[in-house]
């Protein structure tokens, strides 16, 4: 699928122009978020791993997460996996913000916050999230997340101009979503050629590729990275717990899910993995 095509009157974009048009994006030093939509089979899956493979390779952390269908009815719930990476970095935010991320993620909801209030407390969590190198979120099957959730994700997509932070989102155009209002800048793909539907081989295969999406192997957690990172830089798990403010019970699961992503059995091999891994 290549070349460009017309679909309701509006210009889309085929496999290897979306490429392109995403490499421009990534690379990027202005901030902002794509919102890439297409139908089934149209490859948003491998173009999202396309974008998130080329920002690692230009030094950006990925932070990769997936809607989930049976979790779109619990408000916030997208918006956890995709922050959860990060929220370490909430013990370091004033009292006040930390306790909107308190109120919505384990706190009592009888008077949430404000689309608006949650909004500025996750800008000020990416701002932490990006003092060492800028940040790349990449969000598979938007149209399954939470009104909530994609509500603030909507918010936090049109103020990340000017700043080190890209969200990335793909949908299905023939589904229903709150990011179809989310006023975000668009890139549609093209639809399969008349007669070329994909075989039910192809979307089983492509679900399967979404749901291990958040979690690919062989790609670490923002987290793990950093934990991953200060390991091989003799720190102990004591030591990393209290510069990323974990226990080191929390440490030591980050290496055990790490060792094996890495290929690697002992703290001696990390740093060598490391590198390859970045090379």
């Amino acid at each position: 699928m290549t070349g460009w095509g017309q679909c309701g009157g509006a210009t889309t974009i085929g496999r290897e122009d979306g490429q392109a048009e995403l490499a421009a994006f990534v690379r990027s030093a202005a901030g902002g978020a794509l919102l890439l939509r297409g139908e089934a089979g149209a490859g948003r899956s491998a173009l999202l791993r396309h974008a998130a493979a080329l920002a690692e390779q230009e030094g950006r952390t990925v932070v990769r997460a997936a809607g989930v269908e049976v979790e779109s009815a619990l408000p916030w719930a997208g918006l956890h996996q995709l922050l959860h990476p990060l929220l370490a970095d909430a013990a370091r935010l004033d009292d006040g913000t930390r306790a909107v991320f308190e109120a919505v993620f384990g706190g009592p909801r009888d008077d949430p916050p404000s689309v608006m209030t949650l909004g500025i407390a996750v800008l000020r969590l990416l701002a932490l999230a990006t003092e060492q190198r800028p940040l790349l979120l990449v969000l598979d099957d938007g149209q399954w997340l939470d009104d909530a959730s994609a509500d603030v994700c909507g918010f936090v997509g049109r103020r990340l101009t000017g700043r080190p932070v890209q969200l990335l989102v793909a949908v299905r155009d023939d589904l229903p979503s709150r990011f179809d209002s989310a006023a975000l800048p668009e890139l549609p793909l093209a639809a399969r050629p008349d007669g070329d539907a994909p075989t039910p081989a192809e979307l089983r295969a492509a679900r399967a590729a979404r749901r291990a999406f958040a979690a690919e192997p062989g790609a670490l957690t923002w987290q793990e990275r950093r934990v991953a990172d200060l390991a091989a830089g003799g720190l102990t798990n004591k030591q990393i717990g209290v510069r990323m403010h974990l226990s080191p019970r929390t440490v030591s699961s980050h290496l055990y899910r790490v060792f094996p992503k890495l290929g690697v059995t002992s703290r001696a091999a990390l740093r060598d993995a490391l590198s390859r891994a970045a090379g």
